[in-house]
Formats: structure tokens, C-alpha cells, sequence
């Protein structure tokens, strides 16, 4: 007898002797695959039937259930590794533009307070701004020398201080470092804004009365009290007490022009905003002196 398997289609001849009576299950020698045969012709018999032999499988041997097909497993792709010599070269090159930018900006605070200018504008549009931030620029500074009667020669730095608050401030104090030829400083001081003195006082002043005149933490005339958003209030830093080779040129917030060619030993000044307060609701009247 012929048989087929129904799955790899391979024929086998089997002796029907060997299948009982009925249908019985038979497992193909190539793929494993059970299924029914039976007998072409049924025999009649007048004894009872031969026991299966054991090549046949009986038909409740093996539970119906459907096979699986098992896939190969997914290989992972391997991560991709970024260390070849461009990729490096190209970080160091960003670290290498992002220190020079930031030493730029550092060298040059205008530019610093331009930038912060800028993003302070973003965040306003944006609504992301703060109401009470800001600063105080000094604008149209310059230092130049005056000869004394009595103390022979002083240098004078003066100058504008603005207000980019959004709120008024009061009190504002700078403060002046001369720098002699290597940079290092030589000499500081500190000052109220709102104190001018004329050139004919400037020229004509003991020491102590420079000082003096130039102390009040008010300003002329409260000029140094409630100053409003935009306005400026001017200053002016004297220094009485340096040698002829203690000279310098240039404030650290604001360009300045440079002290009068031809004086000997001139190097740099810096100036800076040291501290200020914020200013007082009622506009008429100056808050209390700070303790």
C-alpha cells in the first residue's frame, strides 16, 4: 500500500498486514508529521483482529494541538561607536570656539552687557522676565590729569551712571582702580555718585576738601536718590595720593578715553558699579540714609 505524507509529500510503501482494522495513526520517517491512514480494501475476518504491532500509533496517543513555527531570534544591531579621530577633533574644536568666546566676553564687558541686553529683551517678549532685574552702566567715562595748587597733580575719572532697572535706585556707589604699566593695581577708591566738582575747585581743593566735597551718599541735591528707569546720574572718583609712574586709562565697564597724551607713566583705570539700593515709592521726598 502507497501512502503520502500530507506535509513533505514524500510516498512510503507500507504492508497493509500491519494496519489494524479501522483507521490508525502513522508517523512519517522524514518530517515527524502524524496523520490517518487506512486500509485500501478492508479484509473480512472471521478472527478477532491482530494486536497494532508497534509501528502503528493509536489515534488518542497524541493530543490535537497545532504546531509552532519557531523564528531564528532577532540579532541586535550592534551601537555604533563614535570614537574615530573626527569626532574628537571636532569636540575639541567646540570647546576650543566655546573658551575663546567666553574669554572675549569676559575681556569685554560691553559685550557682556550687550548679550545680557539682548536676552533680557527674548525673555521679556516671552514673558519669562523679571520685573525687579537689571543693571547700572557707566557710559561716557574718561580720566584726565589737573594740576593742583596744593597737591601738585591729581587724576580725575568721571562719568555717567544709567539705570537699567525697571525700578528706581538710590545710593549708587562706584568704585575707580588705577593699574600701573603691568597691570597690578596701585591704588582704589570708592565713591557716591552725584558729587561734581568744577575744575576751578578741582585745581584749587586741599585733599581733604576733595574728599569732603565728594562723600555725600545723597548726591548734589539728591541727585543721587530715585534716580528713575533710563536716567543716568554723573560721578566722579579724584585721586590725590600717587606718584608721577601710577598712571591709567581705561574703565573696566565702559570704554573711557585714555588720560592726556604726553603724561608720563599713563597705564589703566577700571571702573565698576560696587553697590545700590533700590529706590523709594514716594518720588518727592529721598528715603533714609543707609546705615
Amino acid at each position: 500500500m502507497i501512502i503520502t505524507c500530507p506535509i513533505c509529500r514524500i510516498k512510503f510503501n507500507l504492508d497493509d498486514e500491519r494496519i489494524p482494522e479501522g483507521r490508525a495513526k502513522v508517523r512519517c520517517s522524514k518530517c515527524q508529521h502524524v496523520f490517518p491512514v487506512q486500509k485500501s480494501s478492508p479484509l473480512e475476518r472471521t478472527s478477532p483482529p491482530d494486536k497494532i504491532p508497534p509501528s502503528t500509533i493509536p489515534e488518542n496517543s497524541y493530543p490535537k494541538t497545532p504546531r509552532k513555527i519557531e523564528m531564528p531570534p532577532r540579532k541586535k544591531p550592534a551601537a555604533r561607536r563614535f570614537s574615530s579621530p573626527r569626532v574628537i577633533i571636532i569636540v575639541i574644536l567646540i570647546l576650543i570656539g566655546i573658551g575663546y568666546g567666553a574669554s572675549l566676553v569676559w575681556k569685554n564687558p560691553e559685550v557682556s552687557r550687550e548679550i545680557g541686553s539682548r536676552f533680557s529683551i527674548l525673555k521679556q517678549s516671552l514673558g519669562l522676565s523679571d520685573k525687579t532685574e537689571g543693571f547700572l552702566a557707566l557710559e561716557k567715562v574718561k580720566g584726565y590729569y589737573l594740576e593742583n595748587k596744593r597737591l601738585t597733580r591729581i587724576f580725575v575719572i568721571e562719568g555717567q551712571a544709567v539705570n537699567h532697572w525697571q525700578e528706581a535706585r538710590s545710593f549708587i556707589k562706584v568704585k575707580g582702580t588705577l593699574l600701573d604699566a603691568k597691570g597690578e593695581k596701585v591704588e582704589e577708591k570708592t565713591g557716591y555718585c552725584g558729587n561734581i566738582l568744577l575744575e576751578e575747585d578741582l585745581k584749587a581743593f586741599s585733599r581733604e576738601e576733595i574728599a569732603k566735597s565728594l562723600s555725600s551718599q545723597f548726591g548734589e541735591t539728591f541727585s543721587n536718590v530715585n534716580i528713575s528707569p533710563g536716567k543716568s546720574v554723573p560721578f566722579m572718583i579724584v585721586f590725590t595720593d600717587f606718584s608721577s609712574g601710577r598712571m591709567p586709562g581705561r574703565p573696566e565697564q565702559q570704554p573711557a578715553a585714555k588720560a592726556s597724551e604726553g603724561s608720563p607713566g599713563i597705564s589703566d583705570f577700571l571702573v565698576e558699579v560696587v553697590s545700590s539700593q533700590k529706590g523709594s515709592r514716594d518720588q518727592s521726598w529721598p528715603p533714609s540714609a543707609p546705615k
